[in-house]
């Protein structure tokens, strides 16, 4: 059984001054979210669970 990523997604960003996690960041507008999905399906994940504030889905 592969293991389960669990991204604690649910801060504001009030100190950064927006939502860093979909803010586009790589050379071709990926978000952190992005590489750490792919970043984990690379190292043996086999599922990743966000947790959002509902308002933010």
């Amino acid at each position: 059984m592969k293991p389960t990523l669990l991204i604690l997604a649910a801060g504001m960003g009030s100190r950064y001054g927006g939502l860093k996690q979909i803010d586009p960041f790589g050379p071709n507008g990926e978000t952190i979210l992005e590489y750490s999905v792919y970043d984990a399906i690379r190292a043996g994940f086999g599922k990743v669970v966000f947790v959002i504030r509902q308002s933010f889905a």
